[in-house]
């Protein structure tokens, strides 16, 4: 018999588990994707060691080194483009694998491209609208906005922050309003302020006024990406958001009025926002997801994986990581059901071994990326700025380059395997 798993959304996560669950025997699964296809989003994403190694188990990380910008040391430097310190984002000797970053588009993308030459099936343009479980019957309906119905054994919902499946699994669980906003945009090499040549990159700068990262974002180290986060004042309507999305000026306004050379910013920071292309600039609202009492339905039968069971703020870089290791896990979870010739009375009980090894993991990173917020946030004075620069090179200098990520960027789901 085989068995039939709906996944929902075709961003990251879910490409991914389907991918996986091609090892799975008895296993066939079909991805649901509300946008057209073609459809791209975002622009430059980070990521990890931990990632990375899910991408060579699926197959697909070669290909990727050929497009994104591979590294292991990060630069942290003053407003002023002095050194800070040192420490790694990747270590091959260390932690197996390199850091990338890399156009997050190329990786929807090379991960649609495996799918369908693997025979993975995509519908796109079908958006979600119901969901119903009956304790009678096996199978889980799914109702989409086109009249369509689908039925499947287990339904993923891998869509989003504003999950649809979501909100089947836990009532009210609407995202929430950080009072943070991302700018980002992107360059080439050449357009940057001659300094570049002697400030290493890629570099994330912090100041008494705020955050800014400068870094190679291609193969070639020609496309340079940079990215800011900051604390922005009260929830707007999606009409709003869409608008300030849109005003380019009024994003280009935000840089330059906070990473200028009046602020004590190097003549590399406020070239780039001078000079960055308007086409190129971004602004985005972040939200989280409520902390989830459960992933998973009673049944078992419908859950969540990535931003949808825990979108957070992406001062820690890891949320595409998170979202491969959700689905690698899954996958192993799978696999271990099938071994009981896929009972369903099984099911909830795995999932919550999965469900609870995934939080822990959660938990420490949600941990690492509440500590660089607040590494990023402007320290008031420039005193009391020099004083946290100053106690961040003794941190390191006492922890080592691999700071406190270590224990993230080693994680392997081999570990997880041996809980099943």
């Amino acid at each position: 018999m085989v068995f039939e798993v709906a996944i929902i959304g075709a961003g990251l996560g879910g490409p991914a588990l389907a991918l996986e669950l091609l090892e799975v025997p008895n296993v066939k699964c079909t991805i649901y994707e509300l946008r057209g296809e073609g459809y791209e989003q975002g622009q430059h994403i980070s990521l990890a060691p931990n990632a990375l190694r899910v991408l060579e188990n699926i197959g697909i990380l070669e290909k990727l080194q050929k497009m994104g910008n591979s590294y292991e040391d990060l630069h942290l430097r003053n407003a002023s483009g002095a050194q800070i310190v040192t420490f790694h984002n990747g270590n091959k000797d260390g932690y197996g694998f390199s850091a990338m970053r890399i156009h997050r588009h190329h990786v929807q993308r090379v991960l649609i491209e495996a799918c369908q030459a693997k025979g993975v099936s995509i519908r796109h343009g079908m958006k979600i609208q119901g969901i119903s479980e009956d304790s009678s019957s096996d199978e889980v309906e799914l109702t989409f906005a086109n009249g369509e119905t689908a039925y499947a054994s287990f339904v993923v919902g891998a869509d989003g922050l504003h999950s649809i499946v979501r909100e089947h699994v836990v009532k009210e669980s609407t995202s929430i309003y950080a009072h943070m906003i991302g700018v980002t945009g992107y360059l080439q090499k050449r357009q940057l302020h001659p300094s570049a040549n002697s400030i290493g990159l890629p570099s994330h700068f912090i100041g008494h006024n705020g955050f800014i990262a400068i870094m190679p974002s291609d193969v070639s180290g020609n496309e340079i990406g940079f990215f800011s986060t900051m604390d922005f004042g009260e929830e707007r309507s999606k009409q709003e958001w869409d608008e300030l999305f849109k005003n380019k000026d009024a994003i280009r306004s935000i840089l330059r009025e906070r990473f200028c050379k009046e602020n004590g910013w190097c003549e590399l920071v406020d070239s780039l926002c001078k000079s960055v292309g308007s086409d190129t600039l971004c602004s985005w609202p972040f939200y989280i997801a409520p902390q989830l009492p459960t992933w998973s339905t009673q049944s078992g039968r419908v859950l969540v994986i990535g931003d949808a069971a825990h979108a957070m703020i992406p001062t820690g870089g890891l949320g595409a990581s998170l979202a491969f290791e959700d689905a690698e896990c899954l996958a192993l979870t799978f696999r271990r059901l099938g071994r009981s010739n896929f009972d369903l009375d099984a099911a909830p009980k795995l999932l919550k071994v999965w469900e609870g090894h995934r939080k822990q993991r959660l938990a420490l990173i949600q941990d690492f990326t509440n500590k660089n917020r607040r590494l990023r946030q402007p320290g008031g004075s420039r005193f009391s700025q020099y004083l946290k620069e100053w106690a961040i090179w003794l941190f390191f200098l006492f922890i080592g380059k691999g700071g406190q990520a270590e224990e993230i960027y080693r994680y392997d789901t081999a570990t997880f395997q041996q809980l099943l």
